[in-house]
């Protein structure tokens, strides 16, 4: 007589027999699931590519047409004062108050033109052009006859090891100068060393030999110096 195998153990050979969902089925349930979630993810991801590249090109656009701005503005100091204080945030809006200031300085506008080289100062970047705005402004200051003003701004340019070698050296000089009129030899003679150290074969060197020999040949004061911007101007 046969006998029939247990209950449970039908139901494991019936387990047994089913075969595994393979990694299609298994795809297409998680498809099932999740669609929705995938379809929302691609599509931020793509509004978030489109964005980028949309205010990259936005950006560049706008750039463009602040060149094409500062170019049509070069053709006079009013216009490059109007396009620096519309763009006053912008990297050329320092550049236009710098050529502004220099326009102003030939004109012997000295008080306008401190104020348009320290507007430059607050806003360009670059070193070089930085630095000469600041010799600007304490230049029109002695210029304007605020020569403690002037010389108050002037020491720590000359100070500053960053600054080109050309702008520390005219800056010394008119230290220099300033020192000779006052009668402080000492300070001559400090402020000189320091342009031969700093560049020993530019022209400003040879200016400070020659205030220096001033003070053995010539006891009086030598005539004052016109205080130059000896730099290219902006452009």
């Amino acid at each position: 007589m046969t006998t029939n195998p247990p209950v449970d153990n039908k139901a494991k050979d019936a387990a047994a027999a089913v075969p595994a969902p393979d990694f299609s089925s298994q795809m297409h349930v998680f498809w099932e699931k999740n669609r929705t979630s995938i379809y929302t993810f691609a599509v931020v991801v793509l509004l978030a590519i489109v964005g980028r590249e949309g205010w990259d090109y936005f950006n560049a656009q706008r750039e463009a047409g602040i060149r094409a701005e500062y170019s049509k503005a070069s053709e006079t100091p009013e216009k490059l004062s109007t396009f620096a204080t519309e763009y006053s945030s912008h990297p050329l809006a320092g550049l236009a108050w710098l050529r502004v200031a220099d326009a102003q300085y030939t004109n012997r506008d000295f008080k306008s033109a401190a104020t348009s080289y320290q507007r430059a100062v607050g806003i360009l970047t670059d070193n070089s052009l930085k630095s000469r705005a600041r010799l600007g402004a304490a230049i029109c200051l002695l210029a304007g006859g605020d020569v403690a003003g002037g010389e108050a701004a002037l020491k720590p340019l000359a100070a500053d090891t960053g600054v080109d070698k050309v702008v520390r050296s005219e800056t010394y000089f008119h230290l220099a100068t300033i020192a000779s009129e006052a009668g402080r030899s000492d300070d001559v003679r400090k402020f000189t060393d320091e342009i031969t150290k700093i560049d020993p074969m530019g022209v400003w060197a040879q200016r400070a030999f020659t205030l220096r020999a001033s003070l053995v040949t010539n006891p009086k004061a030598p005539e004052p110096a016109t205080p130059v911007l000896s730099l290219t101007p902006g452009k």
